[in-house]
């Protein structure tokens, strides 16, 4: 079912149900059936006496939840409200505050706080595991107000590096960025060590062919990378009221999972039900 072509009303009343949720969520998890955690045997016994659905391995007496491993594992929240969290967060694309999820699906402040958290920390950790490869550009760019333009960084200033996968056509294919938090936080120079580690951390290792600038006055530096670090942080600021360091790189990697779904025309609920449902390594 394409649930991207579907109406705010249309996806509320086709969720409506519990069964309806519990369905949707066992065929995401389980798409060929229910396979074992433990021993991948493929039959189980279902108790559904509880709230949700157990299921024990047939083979092993493994026992499994419906929702563990998923995003959803621990939480008290109506399975409807999360599933209806996921959609209106891959329905807008200036962003979910916690105070318009809290309203819409009608649960406290900080209930809807902790499901936007864990949504952020899913994309994060795929951001994290998904390497930029092929050609590869690197620049350094700046978070925050005001714009100081002496060498000491201002301390609502945020360094940034900014990195993307380049095509044979010279276009941006993949984008991450990077919040850069250094021990002195006057430094304003992105020392050779922290692209050293970008480049361990987010790009495959037998890529050749890396181009990096992060000279903040040098001509060179004025390239389209720049102008998604301004765009991530216009959409941060118009939607989010400006972020300090503790929460900014998850909202970053959540700019540039949407960009980067978007940029493909790959429908952003379905990926991120798959992320935040299937079991993966979700912490």
């Amino acid at each position: 079912m394409n649930f991207a072509c579907m109406s705010l009303d249309q996806f509320q009343n086709h969720f409506s149900t519990d069964s309806a949720c519990i369905a949707y969520i066992f065929h995401t998890k389980w798409p060929e059936g229910f396979i074992c955690p433990r021993c991948k045997h493929s039959h189980a016994y279902v108790t559904t006496t509880r709230r949700l659905p157990l299921y024990e391995c047939c083979h092993c007496r493994h026992q499994t939840s419906l929702i563990s491993g998923t995003i959803m594992e621990g939480s008290r929240t109506e399975l409807r409200k999360w599933i209806l969290s996921l959609f209106l967060f891959s329905h807008t694309t200036k962003g979910t505050t916690t105070t318009e999820l809290s309203k819409f699906i009608k649960v406290t402040y900080k209930t809807a706080w902790l499901i936007l958290h864990k949504i952020r920390s899913v994309i994060h950790s795929s951001d994290n595991q998904n390497q930029l490869s092929g050609s590869v550009c690197i620049n350094s760019a700046i978070y925050g107000r005001p714009y100081n333009p002496s060498v000491h960084k201002h301390r609502q200033e945020h360094l940034l590096l900014v990195g993307s996968s380049v095509n044979e056509w010279n276009q941006f294919t993949h984008l991450k960025i990077k919040h850069v938090l250094l021990p002195n936080p006057k430094e304003r120079h992105i020392p050779r060590i922290e692209t050293k580690a970008f480049h361990q951390q987010h790009i495959e290792s037998d890529t050749q062919n890396v181009e990096i600038v992060t000279g903040f006055y040098t001509p060179s530096r004025l390239r389209p990378l720049l102008i998604f670090a301004k765009q991530a942080s216009k959409w941060i600021n118009n939607t989010f009221h400006g972020l300090g360091p503790k929460h900014l790189q998850k909202y970053l990697d959540e700019f540039s999972y949407r960009l980067n779904l978007s940029s493909k025309n790959i429908p952003i609920f379905a990926h991120l039900v798959q992320l935040c449902i299937k079991p993966s390594s979700y912490q």
